[in-house]
Protein backbone atom coordinates (compact mmCIF):
# COMPACT_ATOMS: atom_id res chain seq x y z
CA UNK A 1 0.00 0.00 0.00
CA UNK A 2 2.72 1.75 -0.96
CA UNK A 3 1.28 5.89 -1.60
CA UNK A 4 -1.85 5.07 0.04
CA UNK A 5 -1.45 8.19 1.85
CA UNK A 6 -1.14 10.73 -0.76
CA UNK A 7 -3.78 8.65 -2.92
CA UNK A 8 -6.36 9.13 -0.05
CA UNK A 9 -5.35 12.73 0.67
CA UNK A 10 -5.56 13.66 -3.46
CA UNK A 11 -9.25 11.92 -3.59
CA UNK A 12 -10.18 13.65 -0.32
CA UNK A 13 -8.97 16.88 -1.97
CA UNK A 14 -10.57 16.33 -5.42
CA UNK A 15 -14.13 15.35 -3.43
CA UNK A 16 -13.15 18.90 -1.72
CA UNK A 17 -13.67 17.33 1.50
CA UNK A 18 -11.73 18.58 4.64
CA UNK A 19 -10.11 15.96 6.42
CA UNK A 20 -12.88 16.65 9.55
CA UNK A 21 -15.82 16.06 6.95
CA UNK A 22 -14.53 12.83 5.28
CA UNK A 23 -13.15 11.70 9.02
CA UNK A 24 -16.93 12.33 10.43
CA UNK A 25 -18.58 10.60 7.18
CA UNK A 26 -16.27 7.69 7.36
CA UNK A 27 -16.89 7.31 11.42
CA UNK A 28 -13.31 7.66 12.42
CA UNK A 29 -11.11 10.66 14.61
CA UNK A 30 -9.34 13.16 12.70
CA UNK A 31 -6.00 11.98 14.44
CA UNK A 32 -6.72 8.60 12.82
CA UNK A 33 -7.47 10.14 9.18
CA UNK A 34 -4.45 12.39 9.29
CA UNK A 35 -2.07 9.12 10.26
CA UNK A 36 -3.57 7.33 7.45
CA UNK A 37 -2.77 10.41 4.52
CA UNK A 38 0.36 10.75 6.37
CA UNK A 39 1.56 6.99 5.79
CA UNK A 40 1.81 6.50 9.70
CA UNK A 41 -0.78 4.00 9.85
CA UNK A 42 -2.67 1.60 7.57
CA UNK A 43 -6.57 1.44 7.38
CA UNK A 44 -8.54 -2.24 8.00
CA UNK A 45 -9.98 -3.34 4.98
CA UNK A 46 -13.41 -2.56 6.34
CA UNK A 47 -12.54 1.09 6.61
CA UNK A 48 -10.85 0.92 3.04
CA UNK A 49 -13.95 -0.21 1.72
CA UNK A 50 -15.77 2.55 3.73
CA UNK A 51 -13.64 5.59 2.23
CA UNK A 52 -13.84 4.62 -1.15
CA UNK A 53 -17.28 4.26 -1.29
CA UNK A 54 -17.56 7.63 0.24
CA UNK A 55 -15.23 9.10 -2.29
CA UNK A 56 -16.89 7.07 -4.70
CA UNK A 57 -14.03 5.38 -6.45
CA UNK A 58 -13.02 2.07 -6.36
CA UNK A 59 -11.10 -0.22 -3.29
CA UNK A 60 -8.28 -0.57 -6.18
CA UNK A 61 -7.98 3.22 -7.19
CA UNK A 62 -7.45 3.84 -3.38
CA UNK A 63 -4.81 0.91 -2.58
CA UNK A 64 -3.39 0.68 -5.88
CA UNK A 65 -3.80 3.96 -7.59
CA UNK A 66 -5.02 2.33 -11.02
CA UNK A 67 -8.91 0.50 -11.35
CA UNK A 68 -9.00 -2.76 -12.59
CA UNK A 69 -12.55 -2.57 -13.81
CA UNK A 70 -12.17 1.06 -14.82
CA UNK A 71 -9.77 -0.39 -17.54
CA UNK A 72 -13.19 -1.71 -18.81
CA UNK A 73 -15.75 0.28 -18.02
CA UNK A 74 -16.13 4.10 -18.55
CA UNK A 75 -18.77 5.03 -17.00
CA UNK A 76 -18.35 6.59 -13.53
CA UNK A 77 -21.48 6.20 -11.98
CA UNK A 78 -21.47 2.72 -13.15
CA UNK A 79 -18.44 2.26 -11.36
CA UNK A 80 -19.62 4.02 -8.38
CA UNK A 81 -22.92 1.63 -8.58
CA UNK A 82 -20.46 -1.68 -8.55
CA UNK A 83 -18.15 -0.14 -5.66
CA UNK A 84 -21.36 0.48 -3.53
CA UNK A 85 -22.11 -3.16 -4.58
CA UNK A 86 -19.52 -4.70 -3.01
CA UNK A 87 -19.74 -3.68 0.43
CA UNK A 88 -23.43 -5.27 0.83
CA UNK A 89 -23.83 -8.45 2.21
CA UNK A 90 -23.00 -11.72 0.31
CA UNK A 91 -26.94 -12.77 -0.30
CA UNK A 92 -27.97 -8.89 -1.59
CA UNK A 93 -24.50 -9.10 -4.11
CA UNK A 94 -25.97 -12.66 -5.22
CA UNK A 95 -29.21 -11.01 -6.05
CA UNK A 96 -27.59 -8.18 -7.78
CA UNK A 97 -25.78 -10.50 -9.72
CA UNK A 98 -29.04 -12.60 -10.39
CA UNK A 99 -30.63 -9.28 -11.78
CA UNK A 100 -27.88 -8.50 -14.04
CA UNK A 101 -27.41 -12.03 -15.37
CA UNK A 102 -31.41 -12.04 -16.24
CA UNK A 103 -31.18 -8.51 -18.16
CA UNK A 104 -27.90 -9.68 -19.84
CA UNK A 105 -29.77 -12.77 -20.73
CA UNK A 106 -32.43 -11.12 -21.89
CA UNK A 107 -31.07 -8.36 -24.17
CA UNK A 108 -28.52 -11.35 -25.68
CA UNK A 109 -32.14 -13.27 -26.49
CA UNK A 110 -33.60 -10.06 -28.90
CA UNK A 111 -30.21 -9.57 -30.17
CA UNK A 112 -30.64 -13.12 -31.46
CA UNK A 113 -33.90 -12.62 -32.43
CA UNK A 114 -33.65 -9.38 -34.41
CA UNK A 115 -30.82 -10.87 -36.54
Amino acid sequence: MENFGERLKKLRAEKDLSQTLFAQKIGIHVTNLSKYERNLSVPSLDMAEKMATVLETTLDELVYGKQKAGNRINDDELLSLFSKTALLPERQKETVKDLLSAFLLKNNLKQQLAS
